[in-house]
Formats: structure tokens, C-alpha cells, sequence
């Protein structure tokens, strides 16, 4: 869907003790309804750069597409230590696509230019004006940057016949001061914040929308010649507008693709039977294409037309995805929702900038799905990793028709990787055969990495059990990617790991766990400051059968432990059984999102998981 808001988070190093800083970031939106809604932007910057090299400072970017218009730009650079000023030639400015990954045609666009003749510790300007055309797609103000920001100011001007909503989000909350005042006949809105400090990211935290502050606003209602005009402000109004979007949809002759409906289902019995079969079709067949060229960005093509050309974006694939299951005569609906970068609810949010993606929901037997095909391997009835714990919003049949639901998680015994090695021990080599089987999510992840890096499919498969040991050397002997089945991928190795057991004074010291998941995932609590996402909970079981050598028996085992919490869990046993040791070994990880308050326990779990993987059994002849 469309994705209109840009961060104005600026990526650069600063390579000196004096850091840059911004002295004042102002917008000011002025808002009229005389003619119908107009509204404008006027936005201004004050920098210091404290290193002319730093070219990233002082070269700018304004993003904007088809539904605003990018005017008076204008900009200067002050040099304290000459007191000269030069101004921006409107030549320099220049205008350019937006390159964005994995969209194949986008209506994005930025101006780009650089400030003149800077030098060390030089003060930059700039300013410009936005037309904003389409009053429901209104942006956000943040407070923060990636470098200083001394002070920061938000206004909104309207005439009091104008109903504004707003909400803050994020950090720092304490520092910014909401005041609402009267001038001029305007009812003006002004946020005001001092001394936010630099925004720095960390590695797989969340969206930083978690933690820049921010405000977000939009119009409720608004005047027009003596007509009260609902805009937002519920999710009633927003699912209004998104209604409005899809009533000249399929409109065209849609007898091929139901007649292929009808055809993919004949020789299915049941309803979960025929969802299934459309499902996976859709996976198998349609490609994913981003589309986000203006009004192309909200509404989705026509399914006939999609299924012709077998390839859409995520809306696309929704709406044939939705109508091919009511040819199947299932209660199936287009759904929005918001990605898990989106920190929103619809009773916070109702506007589009709560949600960025389209999905299908399908209720069978009273049950409800999230069905997201532009993950291709996701597997039926498992929502797609980046959909889990959000709201849906999902649609109906009118205007009036819609309800909200939350996407469930995938519990972590779903996403799963069980490996059993059948081991043995030769010159102190450590031998023997493994066969490793993936499901659930982590099997999406699987396949979805093979589909992506196909030159490097060996090593994704060798990963599934040498992530955490790279000491493992492995060849495979058979593989079985199982894509749209039931049936978990699989992968049979010959395993050899050198120097596995140490002669010690004649007796043989085996360090009998080989494969490490959460060795490296200690927190460093000093320094971390953002919580930590993941893709979604898993398990990992692996089985361990040693043949012990001949002339040789076991003298010390360790003890069996467990131990568990609320994020994780991890259990070893180890059995002798006549010539063979057996152990087994359960790690999981169970939550999606660690928080800050999460991170004293996390530790203390995985020091507790690390001194089990450094367990070393005994033998003797």
C-alpha cells in the first residue's frame, strides 16, 4: 500500500568531538475551507555543521509525490568566522525518482540540493512550502533526529468550523508543550519541544515510529458552504473513505477467473479444503510487484485483470485472493492493517497512516484467517511474521460493514527445527549422520531465503544446524524443499566436526551439545537502550545418539536441567543407554518483542543456557 510518510532521520557519521546540531526545526500547516479544503505546509530549518566534510549535513532531500507540490524553496549558508552569507541558487535545485527496493513503479519523488560554500562550524538554512492535496493523507511532525534538536515547533492554523484530532507518540512526551490558542480569527495548534537529543539506532530494534516523538494529526470534519463534512476521526469514517475506494473494483467480465475458481476446487469436500487450494494457488502463481503511483497506492486493480497478468502488489493479490474465495462461496473480506513497523491502533490512528498493508480474512467453522499471499511459502492459515499481534480492519459488503480483530501470534512450537544426529567417535573426530527437519514460519524463512539467495542455497541449508557452530563441516546428501505442503522441509547431512573430543590422561572428554541456538544473544545492558524484535517465536529440538567407542564407558555424566520464564525456555537430558548416549536438547525463544524491562532476566537465562552448552561428558576404559 501506500507508504507516504518519510523520517527525516539524516544517516551520517560525525567524525569530530563538536557535533552537529539542529538550532530549530518548524512546520507550519495553515489550513482553509473557504473553497473547499486547502491546505498548505511551510517549513523551515536552522543547522549548525560543525565539519564542512560532512557533506550529508548540508545536502537535502524533500520528499514528495502526486498528492502534494513542493514550492519557495529556498536556502543560505552563514560562515561564522568570515560573517559572509550566500544564498541557495534555485538552479541547484534538482529534482529526482525515488529509488525505493522492491518497488516496481512509485510516484515518489524528492527535491535534492546542497547549501553553498560551507565551511567548519557554518550555520545552514532552508525553507520550502507544501501544497497538500489530498486532505486525508495528512503526515506527522517528529520532534527527533539523528543529531540534536535544540528546538523544535509545530503549528496548525485553521478557522474553528475546522475539527482537528491529533496524538503524540513516542519518546520524550514530557518535553514537548501543547498549547491551543486564538489569532486572527484561526484556532492555532502549537506543539513546542527543547532539547531533544540525538535519535541512535540500534541493531533489530523495532520501528523507530516506537520511540521518535511524534505528532500525528488530521482532520475530523470540517465547513463548507453551511455543510458539516465528516473527514476522520473513527474508524467508522476511515473505513468510509477505504469503501469508497473499492466500489468500481471488479467490475469488468469475471468469468475466466471464476470458471479457474471452480476448476482449482472441484475435488474439494470440505471449506478448509477449498481455502487451502485457492491459497496456494495464489502463492504458486501470482508474483509480487509494488505499486505505489498516487491513487494506484490505495486501491486495487481489477481481479480479472490481475489474474490475466499473474502478478500485483499486496493489494492485488488481497482482492483476487478475496473474490476467488466467494466464487468458492466462503465468507472472505479485504482487510487492512498495519505492518508491525506501525506502533498504531484505528482507535488512535483512524487515519491511512495507521495501517500499509492489504491482506484477505476467510472465516471457516466460525474460525478466522489472516491470509497474506505475498509471503510465498507462509503456510495456510499461519498469518505472515510482520502481521502478528496487529490490528486488522477487516471490511464487508457495505459502507457500514467492517469489524476490527487482532492477527493472533504464531505460537513458537509452530516454527520449528528438529534435528537428530546419529553420532560416532573415530581418532577423536566426532562422525555421523544428520537429518534436520524445518516447519512452520521458520520453514517460510527457509524457503523464502533459498528463493532470494538460490546461488547460495547450500549454505542456507548448512545453517539450519552450523548458525550457531561453525566448526561443523557438513555435506548434503538429499533434500526435500516440500513448498506447499503439509509436510516440514527436510535435509539429510554427513556431518564431521575435527577434534570434537579431547584425550586427556587417557580419558575421552566429550563435549556432547553441538549445536548452540542463543550462544550469541547475551544483551549488553550498559550500552542498549532500544528493545528487540524478532520475527516470531521458535523452537529448537535436537536429539543427540552417541555410539560410545569400543573398550570405553562413561564415568561422568551431567545432570539433566530445566529451566524456564516468560521469555524462554531450554531442558537437556542425557540417558546412557547400553552402548549409546543419548541427549536431548530444547531451546525456545518465546517472545516477539523483548523490552528494556525484559533484559536482566533475559541474560540471566541465557548465561544459565551457556553453561549447559560447555557441559562435557566423562568417559574412561
Amino acid at each position: 500500500m501506500k507508504k507516504y510518510i518519510t523520517i527525516f532521520l539524516f544517516s551520517f557519521q560525525l567524525f569530530s568531538q563538536e557535533k552537529s546540531k539542529i538550532n530549530l526545526a518548524s512546520e507550519t500547516i495553515v489550513i482553509n475551507s473557504d473553497n473547499g479544503l486547502e491546505i498548505e505546509s511551510f517549513v523551515y530549518e536552522s543547522r549548525v555543521v560543525s565539519k564542512s566534510k560532512n557533506t550529508e549535513e548540508y545536502s537535502i532531500r524533500i520528499p514528495f509525490d502526486s498528492f502534494n507540490e513542493i514550492s519557495d524553496i529556498k536556502g543560505s549558508t552563514f560562515v561564522v568566522e568570515t560573517q559572509k552569507r550566500t544564498d541557495l541558487n534555485s538552479s541547484s535545485v534538482q529534482t529526482y525518482d525515488t529509488k525505493i527496493e522492491n518497488i516496481y513503479k512509485s510516484d515518489s519523488q524528492f527535491k535534492y540540493f546542497v547549501l553553498p560554500k560551507v565551511e567548519d562550524n557554518s550555520i545552514i538554512e532552508f525553507s520550502y512550502k507544501s501544497k497538500i492535496k489530498q486532505p486525508r493523507l495528512l503526515s506527522f511532525f517528529q520532534f527527533q533526529h539523528s543529531i540534536k534538536t535544540e528546538a523544535s515547533k509545530f503549528q496548525i492554523k485553521c478557522p474553528p468550523s475546522i475539527e482537528i484530532g491529533y496524538k503524540v507518540f513516542g519518546n520524550y512526551q514530557d518535553k514537548i508543550v501543547f498549547t491551543k490558542t486564538k489569532k486572527d480569527g484561526f484556532d492555532v495548534y502549537t506543539w513546542e519541544a527543547k532539547d531533544i537529543p540525538e535519535f541512535k539506532k540500534e541493531e533489530n530494534m523495532p520501528s523507530l515510529l516506537y520511540f521518535m516523538p511524534h505528532v500525528i494529526y488530521y482532520i475530523k470534519s470540517y465547513t463548507y458552504e453551511g455543510n458539516k463534512k465528516e473527514l476522520l476521526g473513527t474508524p467508522e469514517r476511515l473505513y468510509e473513505w477505504y469503501f469508497s475506494l473499492l466500489k468500481d473494483i471488479n467490475k469488468t467480465d469475471q468469468t475466466v477467473l471464476k470458471n479457474k475458481t471452480l476448476d482449482i476446487i472441484k475435488d474439494k469436500k470440505t471449506d478448509f479444503e477449498k481455502a487451502k487450494a485457492i491459497y496456494q494457488w495464489v502463492q504458486q502463481n501470482m508474483h509480487y510487484v509494488a505499486f505505489e503511483d498516487g491513487m494506484e497506492g490505495f486501491i486495487p486493480r481489477d481481479a480479472g485483470a490481475v489474474y490475466q497478468k499473474l502478478y500485483g502488489d499486496c493489494k492485488d493479490m488481497a482482492n483476487i485472493l478475496n473474490q476467488m474465495l466467494r466464487y468458492a462461496n466462503l465468507d472472505s473480506n479485504i482487510t487492512w492493517i498495519g505492518t508491525r513497523g506501525k506502533p498504531y491502533t484505528y482507535a488512535e490512528v483512524p487515519t491511512p497512516l495507521v495501517d500499509n498493508h492489504m491482506i484477505t480474512n476467510v472465516v471457516i467453522d466460525g474460525k478466522s484467517y489472516f491470509l497474506d499471499a505475498t509471503d510465498k511459502f507462509c503456510p495456510f492459515t499461519f498469518p505472515s511474521p510482520f502481521i502478528q499481534g496487529k490490528e486488522a480492519l477487516i471490511g464487508g459488503k457495505t459502507e457500514n460493514d467492517f469489524k476490527l480483530e487482532i492477527v493472533p501470534q504464531v505460537e513458537s512450537d509452530k516454527n520449528k527445527v528438529a534435528i537428530f544426529m546419529k553420532l560416532n567417535i573415530e581418532n577423536n573426530h566426532i562422525l555421523g549422520d544428520v537429518s534436520a527437519t524445518v516447519s512452520g514460519l521458520k520453514k517460510s524463512e527457509l524457503l523464502n531465503n533459498l528463493s532470494a539467495y538460490n546461488q547460495k542455497g547450500n549454505e542456507i541449508w548448512k545453517n539450519t544446524v552450523t548458525a550457531y557452530n561453525q566448526k561443523i563441516q557438513l555435506e548434503i546428501k538429499e533434500l526435500q524443499k516440500n513448498d506447499y505442503q503439509e509436510l516440514p522441509s527436510k535435509v539429510n547431512f554427513k556431518l564431521k566436526l575435527e577434534d570434537g573430543v579431547k584425550d586427556v590422561n587417557g580419558k575421552l572428554l566429550l563435549k556432547p551439545i553441538l549445536v548452540f541456538p542463543l550462544k550469541e544473544s547475551l544483551i549488553d545492558v550498559e550500552n542498549r537502550k532500544l528493545s528487540i524484535e524478532n520475527s516470531f517465536t521458535y523452537v529448537y529440538e535436537i536429539q543427540y545418539e552417541y555410539e560410545l567407542p569400543s573398550n570405553y564407558k562413561v564415568e561422568f555424566l551431567p545432570e539433566s536441567v530445566k529451566t524456564e520464564n516468560d521469555l524462554g525456555s531450554f531442558a537437556i537430558q542425557y540417558k546412557v543407554q547400553k552402548n549409546t548416549i543419548n541427549v536431548t536438547q530444547r531451546v525456545e525463544h518465546k517472545k516477539l518483542l523483548l523490552e528494556t524491562k525484559d533484559f536482566v532476566l533475559w541474560n540471566s537465562f541465557i548465561k544459565a543456557v551457556i553453561k549447559q552448552y560447555n557441559q562435557s561428558i566423562i568417559l574412561s576404559k
